[in-house]
């Protein structure tokens, strides 16, 4: 997960306000104070406003006023906070503006003033500085109304809807703010310090209603949601959230970083443990950077036991504080027994970085992709010579958070990097569902393609490194164009690349389909053994490169020479019985290779192996 993208600057809370009292007056913060002081200016429009024969020199801003407070838009406060940008504003006048109430819109704040005077004071500071924007003044007769009735009076008996209407309108902006649908993630991380929530004056760290409150609303707008981060809120208990699965039940992804959960009990009340609506599918599961975390991990044997904890309460985690370990057990799936140990297993057989069919597919594969990637990198328009006339191009982005421990711990990682430009012409197929943006998404022919390419960051492949690309390749039959079979070659490439500019580091998978090139063609000319026919670029947040090296095993002297078969049949029982490399062996030699016996066998036997056959 870790799936968690971090915070970004937020946008503030909007809808209908209620009325809140600032700065001097001895005034209550009652909207009925709002609503008897509208009263004095609601008189028939242009009452008293400007004489009749100067009206052409008239000043149109006082059209409408007759009088009385005063309402006041203001844009582009969002860096700050309101009692931050009120202080502001009384430095800048001069003087207390004294204001009667604050509401909100979207991004825009109106206040009201109790004279004209104040007003224009205000309007006078627009285009001023504060937290890094320009202010925008401006005003509002007639004036903007909030939970009131036509004459502007606060409707009897209202006060407390309305109060309630301005605060959902609030939470539903914040979940505006921190969803990614195309994820299905919602950062609910350090709220406290969030403008929106201070807007509404809650204080999450002692009230655990505001997590109540905005759990029901995002079920309500994104059911589909699957993974959520309530990191550094300061959690001691997590009964504010004990909601989570009756809203999510299919949650997957959860992230309890660096809050101050203290004892693994507290995750009782979202699993079967002491909730009836538990969390059956929750895959990951962060817990790191809470004082739990290192008193289980002081405890003898602190990895497997806190392991076997959280296995207790959510047997299918498959992947805890960022690093992987076995499941008990998988939707759909038996149980496992409690002996088996949910550990990182390895294999009992090296594995490979790369497929290649053969040395002739090989060389040539080497050959394109050196040759590409320099062109790429420094020349893109030269590219023209190596892709078919017909050739075709697509780009996806996988915008799901990395989920491997690497990942998670680098800077080169970070979740905040901006994907937009690519995702403008993205052919994610899981996400474009119109047939006609999924076919206007493929760039066809050689000078589209040449012409798309050139819109993306330039960037540098580091081709020096060879472990940071894994590729397979291999030799297939595919329909050419005039519809008969054309054989090509499939090489599938795993890297990744800085961009030049912003020098975020990103993984990519690529695809290509290369056809022979014809002598005496301009791919030829180049030194380039093959044209592209097909070209599939994916990308993704950085999530490394160790995921293809190459695995050590577990008893290397033990496994030298065991043909392909027994290597497959080895591979199947350590997977499905936990016994380490060693011990798969033995057992596989024992039932005389015969894997299914071995399996039918093993509960029977499982008893009488010492702890160290499991390690």
């Amino acid at each position: 997960m870790s799936h968690f993208f971090s915070q970004s600057s937020r946008s503030r809370g909007r809808g209908r306000g209620r009325g809140r009292g600032y700065y001097g007056g001895g005034q209550n913060p009652m909207l009925s104070h709002l609503g008897a002081e509208a009263d004095q200016y609601s008189g028939p429009a242009g009452a008293g406003a400007m004489a009749a024969g100067n009206a052409a020199f008239a000043d149109t801003s006082m059209v409408g006023y007759a009088g009385g407070p005063v309402q006041v838009s203001i844009k582009g406060w969002g860096g700050g906070t309101e009692p931050s940008l009120i202080k502001f504003l009384d430095n800048k006048t001069g003087r207390s503006i004294n204001i009667k109430s604050v509401n909100y819109r979207g991004d825009i704040m109106y206040i009201s003033v109790p004279s004209m005077e104040i007003a224009q004071e205000l309007l006078k500071l627009s285009g001023i500085r504060f937290a890094g924007d320009k202010l925008i003044f401006q005003l509002k007769i007639p004036q903007v109304r909030f939970g009131a009735d036509s004459s502007g009076r606060e409707m009897p008996g209202r006060s407390a809807a309305s109060e309630s209407v301005n605060i959902k309108d609030r939470l539903i902006n914040l979940l505006q703010t921190r969803v990614d649908m195309q994820g299905g993630s919602l950062d609910l991380s350090s709220l406290a310090q969030d403008n929106i929530i201070k807007s509404i004056g809650a204080n999450p760290l002692h009230d655990g209603k505001i997590f109540k409150a905005i759990l029901v609303i995002a079920a309500q707008i994104y059911p589909s949601l699957v993974t959520i981060s309530f990191a550094d809120n300061g959690f001691r208990t997590l009964r504010p959230i004990a909601d989570l699965g009756m809203h999510f039940p299919g949650l997957r992804n959860l992230s309890l970083m660096n809050n101050l959960i203290a004892d693994l009990r507290e995750l009782d009340c979202l699993s079967s443990a002491g909730s009836t609506v538990p969390l059956g599918q929750l895959a990951e599961l962060i817990l790191s950077g809470n004082p739990v975390c290192e008193t289980e991990l002081r405890q003898p044997n602190g990895g497997a036991s806190y392991v076997d904890k959280v296995h207790q309460r959510f047997p299918t985690v498959n992947m805890l504080d960022m690093n992987p370990v076995q499941p008990r057990a998988q939707p759909g799936l038996a149980t496992q027994s409690a002996g088996e140990r949910a550990v990182t297993r390895q294999f009992p057989f090296s594995t490979e970085q790369s497929f290649v069919e053969n040395q002739g597919i090989g060389d040539m594969a080497n050959a394109f992709l050196a040759g590409f990637f320099g062109l790429y990198d420094q020349n893109r328009s030269g590219l023209a010579d190596i892709y078919d006339h017909s050739a075709q191009f697509s780009l996806i982005v996988d915008t799901a958070p990395p989920t491997n421990a690497f990942a998670q711990t680098k800077a080169q990682s970070q979740k905040h990097v901006d994907l937009s430009v690519y995702i403008r012409i993205s052919r994610n197929l899981a996400r474009v569902k119109s047939p006609a943006k999924r076919m206007s998404a493929l760039v066809v022919g050689r000078d589209a393609i040449i012409q798309t390419i050139l819109q993306l960051p330039a960037t540098q492949h580091p081709v020096q490194d060879a472990q940071r690309f894994s590729f397979d390749a291999w030799q297939v039959e595919v329909p050419s164009a005039s519809g008969g079979p054309q054989t090509v070659a499939a090489l599938v490439i795993h890297g990744e690349f800085t961009e030049c500019q912003s020098q975020n580091v990103i993984s990519f998978d690529r695809v290509f389909a290369l056809a022979p090139a014809p002598p005496g063609s301009p791919a030829a000319a180049i030194g380039s053994p093959c044209v592209i026919v097909n070209d599939m670029l994916t990308l993704r947040r950085y999530n490394g490169f160790h995921s293809w090296l190459a695995m050590p095993t577990d008893t290397p002297a033990a496994t030298s020479g065991l043909a392909p078969e027994q290597q497959e049949m080895a591979r199947a029982l350590q997977e499905q019985t936990g016994l380490n490399a060693e011990w798969t062996l033995k057992c596989l030699e024992n039932y005389g290779w015969n894997c299914q016996l071995a399996l039918s066998e093993f509960p029977q036997v499982r008893g009488t192996l010492p702890p160290e056959a499991f390690k």
